[in-house]
């Protein structure tokens, strides 16, 4: 069992309220990025544009894919479920973050990440809440 962990793809959730830093931590963590690993970004935006998706810069060793026009945690279940699929398959990175709008709660995309579809291939290892203190 051991070695079927290794060969699951980490997931990370960053989530919180918009406005209150996720885009920013996901920024500095590409920042400390080691250079060998390949990151894809799952980036939910609630509104029809993908505004968080354009701040990224194109590079090589990272994909991004945008998933605007409702919330992961419910609308938009089946759209991350295919999303994840190709991107896991196609661009085979060393790990994924997936950053939900903050409008949606995570629960419903930590039962879809560890459901029957992922049990075996991804492995969620860090669920991250960002807070503004001003709020």
């Amino acid at each position: 069992m051991a070695g079927l962990a290794k060969l699951k793809t980490p997931v990370h959730i960053i989530t919180g309220f918009l406005g209150s830093g996720k885009t920013t931590l996901i920024h500095s963590l590409i920042e400390q990025k080691p250079v060998d690993e390949k990151w894809a970004i799952l980036v939910n935006e609630f509104g029809q544009i993908g505004i968080d998706q354009a701040m990224f810069d194109a590079r090589d060793d990272i994909v991004i894919k945008g998933l605007p026009g409702g919330c992961l945690c419910c609308q938009l279940a089946f759209v991350l479920q295919a999303a994840l699929v190709n991107l896991l398959a196609r661009s085979k990175p060393d790990r994924v973050i997936i950053e939900p709008s903050g409008l949606g709660h995570p629960a419903g995309l930590l039962d879809l990440l560890r459901g029957e579809a992922f049990h075996d291939v991804v492995d969620v290892h860090d669920i991250i809440a960002t807070l503004d203190p001003a709020d």
